[in-house]
C-alpha cells in the first residue's frame, strides 16, 4: 500500500474542503441563506442561549437548559455575526464541515495517494443523510474533533508504535477530549478507548514511563480545558448550577433505561447503532465495508494492533452515544468520522486499476464532475430541502415577529413560548427571553412545567406562542394561528397578546 508522504505540504487541501463544505452546506444545512430559518428546537436553543451569554445571561440560571457550555459558546460566537438569522451558524457548520473532511483526507493519505477523490463522496454521504437532520447539531460540529483524533491514532499505529507516543500528540488530543468534557461528556466515551489503548499497548512493550506519563498529561490537560468555566460561572455565582443542571442532571436525569440498567443499556447501543445503519446506508455501507477491508488484511498490511485499536474505538463511541436510551437521528453523526475507512479499499482499487497519472486538466474536470453529481445527489436526498427557498416570511416565526413589532405597547417586544422547546420565535422576534426556563426540556424537571405556569399565570410577557394547544391563557386574546409541517407532521402555532 502506498502512503502519501506530502500531504502535510498539500496546502490546497484545506481551502479546497472548505470551498466544498461551503457549497455543500449551501443546498444542505436549514443554516444556509438559502433557507428561510433553521427551525430546528435544539439549536434555537444552543442559539438563544448564547446570545444571551453575548449580552451578559448565565447559562443555567437566567437561561436554562442541559447541554454543555461549549454548545452555548459556540452558537453565541455565530450570534454576533447575525443575531436575527442563522448566518453564523452556517460559516460555523463550513468550518465543522471542513476541518471533518480534512482529517479524513488526512486519514485515506495513510493509505493511498487518491484521497482527495473520496471528499465529495464524503461530503455527499453525510449531507444527504437521514442523519443531517435540520443542521447544526452539536455532534455535527464535534464529529471534525473525533475525525481528528481517530487520524492521529491511527497514524500512530501504523506508523510511529511500537515507539513511544509523542506528548504532543497526547496533549492536542486532550484538549480536543476537553472541548467534549464540557460540551457532551458522553462522547468522551471515544477518548476512553483512544488513551486506554495506546497505554495498553505501550505497557504492553514495556514502556511503563510513557505510558503513565501519557495518561497523567492526557487527564490533566483534559481537566485543564474545564478551568475557564470554573471561573467563569465562579466569578457570576453560578458554579453550582452549572455542576448541577450539566454534570449531575444530565447523568441521573437523563437516562430512559429500566432495570436491568446494564443489559438494556447493552440493548439501547445495538438497537441506536442498528437503526443508524438502517437509515443512513450511504453512511453504514462505507464504514462496513472499510472495517471488514482493514480487519481481513494481512498483519504485515495492517498490523493486529490497529485492527483491536479500530474496533475499540467504534465500539466505545457507539456505547457513549446511545447508552442513554435514545436514539435521536442526529446522534450517529458522532459515528461518521469512521465513514473514511470505506473509501480507502475503493480508492486502493483505483490505485491498482490506474497505472498511468492523467493529465493535469482532466485530472480537474474529473473532480468537478464527481463534486457536482455528489452535491446533487446529497440535495436530492436531503430531508431538509422541503424548505430550500422558501420565503421567510411565509414561516410562522417570521409573521409572528412582524405581528409583535406592529401591535407592540412597549418599546421592547415581550416574548414567551409557552410548554414547548425553542422553534425560533425569538429569534425572529430579536428578543432575549426574559425567562429561565423560556423553553421546555428533554431533562423531566418538575420546576419547569412549575415556573412556566406561574409565568403565565402572572402574565409578565406581552406576548405569548404556543404550538398545538387549543385553550387560550387567561387574560390573552389570540392574534394570529399557522400551520407549520416539520418533521413529518403539520403544527399549529398561535400567537396571544396581553389583553388590557
Amino acid at each position: 500500500m502506498q502512503i502519501d508522504r506530502n500531504a502535510q505540504t498539500r496546502k490546497w487541501v484545506f481551502p479546497l474542503c472548505l470551498l466544498l463544505a461551503a457549497l455543500y452546506l449551501l443546498l444542505c444545512t436549514k443554516s444556509s441563506p438559502f433557507y428561510p430559518l433553521n427551525d430546528w428546537v435544539d439549536a434555537n436553543i444552543y442559539f438563544t442561549i448564547g446570545k444571551g451569554m453575548m449580552h451578559g445571561r448565565v447559562p443555567y440560571v437566567d437561561l436554562y437548559d442541559q447541554k454543555g457550555p461549549v454548545a452555548f459558546l459556540l452558537f453565541g460566537l455565530a450570534s454576533l455575526v447575525s443575531g436575527t438569522s442563522f448566518f453564523g451558524v452556517y460559516l460555523l457548520e463550513t468550518l465543522a464541515l471542513a476541518g471533518f473532511l480534512y482529517a479524513a483526507y488526512r486519514t485515506i493519505s495513510l493509505f493511498t495517494e487518491r484521497a482527495v477523490w473520496a471528499l465529495p463522496i464524503i461530503a455527499a454521504c453525510v449531507l444527504g443523510s437521514m442523519s443531517f437532520s435540520h443542521g447544526g447539531s452539536f455532534e455535527e460540529l464535534m464529529a471534525p474533533l473525533i475525525a481528528f483524533s481517530l487520524f492521529d491514532s491511527i497514524r500512530y499505529f501504523k506508523t510511529e508504535f511500537p515507539k513511544p507516543v509523542s506528548l504532543g500528540m497526547i496533549a492536542r488530543n486532550a484538549a480536543l477530549a476537553g472541548v467534549l468534557l464540557f460540551g457532551k461528556f458522553t462522547l468522551l466515551a471515544f477518548y476512553i478507548a483512544w488513551m486506554g489503548m495506546i497505554a495498553i499497548a505501550l505497557l504492553c512493550v514495556r514502556e511503563w514511563k510513557r505510558a503513565i506519563g501519557a495518561s497523567a498529561l492526557f487527564v490533566a490537560v483534559m481537566a485543564a480545558m474545564g478551568i475557564p468555566w470554573v471561573i467563569y460561572f465562579g466569578l457570576n455565582g453560578a458554579l453550582d448550577d452549572f455542576f448541577h443542571y450539566y454534570f449531575y442532571q444530565n447523568m441521573f436525569g437523563y437516562s430512559y433505561l429500566e432495570d436491568p440498567v446494564w443489559l438494556n443499556m447493552i440493548l439501547a447501543v445495538v438497537k441506536g447503532v442498528g437503526a443508524f445503519f438502517y437509515r443512513n446506508p450511504q453512511i453504514s455501507v462505507p464504514i462496513l465495508l472499510g472495517f471488514v477491508w482493514l480487519l481481513s488484511r494481512k498483519s504485515e498490511q495492517v498490523k493486529p494492533v490497529e485492527k483491536i485499536n479500530l474496533i475499540a474505538l467504534f465500539g466505545l463511541l457507539s456505547v457513549g452515544v446511545y447508552m442513554g436510551g435514545q436514539g435521536y437521528r442526529y446522534y450517529g453523526l458522532a459515528l461518521t468520522p469512521f465513514l473514511a475507512l470505506g473509501l480507502i479499499p475503493i480508492l486502493h482499487l483505483f490505485d491498482l486499476i490506474a497505472q498511468k497519472p492523467l493529465r493535469t486538466k482532466i485530472r480537474v474536470l474529473l473532480f468537478a464532475g464527481v463534486t457536482l453529481i455528489a452535491l446533487g445527489t446529497a440535495f436530492l436526498t436531503s430531508s431538509n430541502r422541503y424548505l430550500f427557498l422558501t420565503p421567510r416570511e411565509s414561516t410562522p416565526q417570521a409573521r409572528f415577529a412582524e405581528i409583535m413589532r406592529r401591535e407592540k405597547t412597549q418599546d421592547e417586544i415581550s416574548l414567551f413560548c409557552y410548554a414547548f422547546p425553542d422553534a425560533g420565535f425569538y429569534l425572529a422576534a430579536d428578543v432575549i427571553p426574559a425567562y429561565r426556563f423560556f423553553a421546555t426540556s428533554n431533562v423531566g424537571l418538575p420546576e419547569i412545567g412549575q415556573e412556566q405556569g406561574r409565568y403565565l399565570e402572572e402574565r409578565s410577557a406581552e406576548f405569548i406562542v404556543t404550538r398545538n394547544r387549543d385553550e387560550t391563557p387567561e387574560g390573552y386574546r389570540v392574534l394570529d394561528t399557522q400551520i407549520f409541517w416539520s418533521e413529518g407532521y403539520d403544527d399549529e402555532f398561535r400567537l396571544f397578546q396581553r389583553a388590557n
